[in-house]
């Protein structure tokens, strides 16, 4: 399993913010991109899941071009959390399992028990279980995110700042829920903690 950005060039206006960029990664890859805001971190997600088609250059996924038809098939294997989740109005354990409902995710549902035991390995009381998704605090959130990646079970993580509200504690349980050779996690980070794990390193300020 392998991706690839072959110098790719994208713009919003006339000034590229992505521009001749190029990246390969394989399963069991980490892959942290950093650069300030408006740098091309966020873009260079949109391009890969086919939300902004490249001016120039490719994104391959195992050696074939991502089209429009390829990109259904790419999508089922690859889950993306954003740095601050929002799953809509109720209590946790209603929109936690939303997406189990959907045709892609259904095989992969997980009981309650298997929820709540997650949620414990991430530090969360069962008792947010009947709580708002709404009134978690923005590290409760993140760790319901992080829970929700896992129990997906996706080839793919995009992981937006996934460690920023985060305790040295809830990253260590992050690392050993999410880290798998199996796998390939592209994300942003500015947290040095989660940098060092990284097995690639990409700066956008420098390109």
């Amino acid at each position: 399993m392998n991706i690839a950005f072959s110098q790719v060039t994208f713009a919003y206006d006339v000034d590229p913010i992505i521009k001749n960029f190029s990246l390969k990664v394989t399963k069991g890859d980490v892959i942290g991109i950093r650069g300030a805001s408006g740098s091309g971190k966020t873009t260079l997600f949109r391009l890969l899941l086919g939300f902004e088609v490249p001016d120039s250059g490719t994104i391959t996924f195992d050696g074939e071009r991502l089209t429009p038809q390829k990109l259904k098939a790419f999508r089922k294997n690859t889950t993306w959390l954003p740095q601050d989740l929002n799953l809509g109005d109720g209590k946790v354990k209603e929109v936690f399992q939303y997406p189990f409902t959907f045709q892609a995710n259904k095989s992969q549902k997980p009981d309650e028990k298997k929820i709540l035991a997650t949620f414990d390995a991430l530090g969360l009381k069962k008792n947010i279980w009947d709580i708002d998704f709404s009134n978690l605090s923005t590290g409760q959130r993140q760790r319901v995110g992080i829970a929700l990646c896992y129990l997906l079970n996706k080839s793919i993580l995009i992981l937006d700042e996934p460690t920023s509200a985060l305790d040295e504690n809830s990253k260590h349980q992050v690392e050993n829920l999410l880290f798998d050779p199996q796998r390939i996690i592209l994300s942003t980070s500015h947290d040095p903690w989660w940098i060092d794990r990284c097995t690639q390193i990409v700066d956008l300020n420098s390109t």
